[in-house]
């Protein structure tokens, strides 16, 4: 049984990172997370460094009106370390707070702060234009950040929900990038906001009144913000057969130890069907439905669901080929799929959130095999404990993860 009662006590409680992790010499650090080295459904614990500080941060605020750039403007931000969060005295395993500050660049005038949920997702090596080898931890996140009186009471920049909600949704994830012969670390990273018709939609833990919230706008910050070009109609997604990847399952019931091996990946595809605007029903598409399947060797299977198609929504590009992440396309997908969980026989429709990045510094696994370019992590949202349907838009635990590339 999930440990779904004890969500929210969950989620506030971390413990030191200090006192869970010994600094590692830098070597040993650039390192398979090894949750690729074990049978599917077993218990295990990530092999995962003491993640950095990381203040003076350039990002780009953008709100998408009618599915078009609406504002585009700079702001700084700071991402503190990555803290273990703990239950019952223990470590809770890959599961992290990672608190967040934003304001405004050049002046001490604070815009945006909130904790973020980090469910650890995989890792990776890149090889950078310069030949230089990164490796790369992925965190899928999500939480409430609540502004400050210093964020203009203005659509562009203030959600119209928050004075009702009073923080505001924000879903994503963060890539952490090491070069392990300088220890220096970089980010990429994106959280996003969507419009009434996802994250306020009717059922969700924070559904609009008739009148409405914000159904035409979504908001979405975007790191480095430096030579990232916004495009609501960039013609890159991602399609075709799911060549690599894994499937995993958090086992809550065995709580702290919830992480389990990856399951690999057998097969699976990914094909887009047309261009719709979730915000509006006459605007451009820009968002991408479509339909997903993939199957583990254990037996666990991803299919699409009668509640929805998966969708791809397209945010823009970065640019800048000698700065992490090299020259990389951007969107949030997201959407229903069933789930078959071939580790314990369950069957349910799960709502997943993530990311989806293509191109990018050259990919590979920790023994050389090269990357599919088209990125796909997802994370599922946890049910609440009085509703079977999932908990759309509002801070979750997860139950699913997963890690797909497409060619």
């Amino acid at each position: 049984m999930r440990l779904l009662t004890s969500i929210r006590a969950l989620l506030a409680v971390s413990l030191s990172a200090t006192a869970l992790f010994v600094a590692p010499a830098t070597a040993q650090v650039c390192v398979s997370d090894g949750l690729d080295q074990g049978p599917c459904c077993a218990p295990t614990f990530p092999t995962l460094p003491q993640f950095p500080n990381m203040p003076g941060l350039n990002v780009r605020w953008v709100s998408f009106n009618n599915c078009a750039p609406a504002a585009n403007v700079s702001m700084c931000a700071r991402i503190f370390p990555p803290t273990p969060k703990q239950f019952q005295g223990a470590l809770l395993c890959g599961q992290f707070d990672i608190p967040i500050r934003l304001r405004q660049c050049g002046l001490n005038i604070g815009l945006w702060n909130g904790t973020l949920n980090g469910d650890y997702s995989r890792n990776w090596e890149e090889v950078t234009s310069t030949g230089t080898t990164l490796t790369v931890w992925r965190f899928l996140v999500n939480g409430d950040l609540t502004p400050s009186i210093n964020v203009p009471n203005n659509q562009n920049f203030r959600p119209a929900c928050q004075p009702i909600t009073q923080q505001v949704y924000f879903t994503g994830y963060i890539d952490y990038a090491l070069d392990c012969t300088t220890n220096t670390w970089q980010v990429a990273w994106m959280l996003t906001h969507e419009c009434d018709g996802v994250h306020h939609a009717p059922g969700s833990a924070r559904p609009a009144p008739a009148t409405g919230y914000h159904p035409t706008r979504s908001y979405t910050l975007v790191g480095p913000g430096a030579g990232f070009v916004v495009s609501a109609s960039n013609p890159l997604i991602s399609k075709g057969p799911v060549v690599q990847g894994a499937m995993r399952h958090n086992d809550w019931a065995a709580a702290p130890m919830v992480c389990t091996f990856e399951e690999p990946l057998v097969g699976g595809s990914l094909s887009p069907m047309f261009d719709a605007c979730m915000c509006s029903s006459t605007a451009a598409g820009q968002y991408n439905f479509g339909t997903l399947f993939a199957g583990g060797a254990c037996g666990s299977q991803v299919t699409p669901s009668t509640l929805s198609n998966f969708q791809q929504k397209r945010i823009g590009s970065w640019t800048n080929p000698n700065v992490f992440p090299g020259v990389e396309t951007l969107l949030f997908d997201f959407g229903y799929l069933d789930y078959f969980d071939g580790c314990n026989g369950t069957l349910s429709s799960e709502w997943f959130e993530g990311v989806e990045t293509i191109g990018g510094f050259p990919a590979v696994d920790f023994t050389g095999v090269a990357f599919g370019r088209q990125f796909e992590d997802l994370m599922s949202c946890n049910k609440s404990p009085s509703s079977t349907a999932p908990l759309i838009g509002a801070p979750h635990v997860v139950d699913y993860v997963l890690n797909f590339n497409l060619p």
